[in-house]
């Protein structure tokens, strides 16, 4: 039971200094829950930037001992480039997330990564995401807009390749989810709301897809779509671990399993051969099967399967 204190007088409520935010800090800065969230986004982005910025040196040290070993897989890209790039971002995005959850009194787990049922979600993520990236590649083989092809890799390297992208898109799964889901989307929902705060992001980050080389405005789209399926899991489950474990699994499948394009880069080491055939649109082309009109039926299929599987147990945005 919540025992609430003694109403104050009329004399005291006239007596009563104005209210200037929490401890008199200004409410400019300052509202119910601490530091408002439009000021901790800026502060975030801001020693996200910095953290950044330095960690250019451990990259370009990396580059150089790495150009060598990426020699080997010709024009693809190594896995050894990808692991070594997504753990630094992802430690950057781990250090400015405890930062600001130092400030902010909070524990980092709190941004995503806390919450029921983790484990089990983690790998029904891993299992769903390979198999709406095979729906997606099967539909593209069963319509002619797709050929794949063994590789014809030894046993030993195939096993190899198969760890090494696994680690590799893990760290993906984890760097794009808690960068852009975790701390971001949490900070912003206490601003103007959780889905307001969601299509933004998920703007966002079908905008960063644009840099990449084959990217189409198609599969900028269908970036933004999964995002927000991605988003949806948050909101029911609490936490970010199915979507970690689906984008991990949807990377391995494409880029790795089936070998496809993803937004035009291609893999080194990967099991198969793809080679897109027919109308661009349908095929996707040169961005790979998320460049394809298909995906927006798989998207939407994976957004029902989240809809009916995963039981709502709400997200916090003021548990400390």
């Amino acid at each position: 039971m919540e025992i609430l204190p003694p109403k104050p007088s009329q004399s005291t409520r006239e007596n009563a200094a104005p209210c200037v935010g929490i401890a008199g800090r200004s409410p400019i800065f300052y509202g119910p829950d601490g530091l408002r969230a439009g000021w901790s986004i800026v502060l975030y982005i801001a020693v996200l930037a910095v953290l950044l910025v330095l960690s250019r040196f451990e990259l370009r040290w990396f580059a150089v001992h790495l150009q060598q070993k990426s020699n080997q897989g010709g024009n693809d890209f190594h896995p050894a480039f990808a692991i070594v790039a997504e753990s630094t971002v992802l430690l950057v995005i781990v250090l400015a997330t405890a930062f600001m959850a130092l400030l902010e009194h909070r524990r980092v787990a709190v941004y995503g990564l806390d919450g029921a049922d983790r484990v089990r979600q983690f790998f029904i993520g891993l299992v769903s995401g390979f198999c709406f990236l095979s729906l997606l590649v099967g539909i593209l083989v069963a319509t002619h807009h797709l050929i794949l092809s063994s590789a014809h890799l030894p046993a030993k390297q195939t096993v190899a390749y198969a760890a090494a992208w696994a680690f590799c898109f893990f760290l993906v799964g984890m760097t794009e989810e808690f960068g852009l889901r975790g701390y971001l989307l949490f900070t912003l929902a206490r601003g103007i709301r959780f889905w307001p705060a969601a299509i933004v992001l998920a703007a966002l980050f079908g905008f960063m897809h644009k840099g990449n080389h084959g990217e189409s405005p198609f599969g900028l789209i269908a970036a933004a779509l999964i995002a927000l399926v991605f988003s949806l899991s948050l909101w029911r489950l609490g936490h970010l671990w199915w979507a970690i474990g689906f984008h991990m699994s949807w990377d391995w499948a494409e880029s790795y399993f089936y070998g496809t394009a993803d937004s035009g880069v291609v893999s080194a080491g990967r099991l198969m051969h793809a080679q897109p055939a027919g109308n661009i649109l349908l095929s996707g082309g040169i961005t790979g099967p998320e460049g394809s009109a298909w995906i927006l039926l798989v998207v939407i299929l994976a957004a029902l399967f989240v809809w009916k599987t995963q039981p709502f147990r709400g997200i916090r945005l003021t548990e400390k």
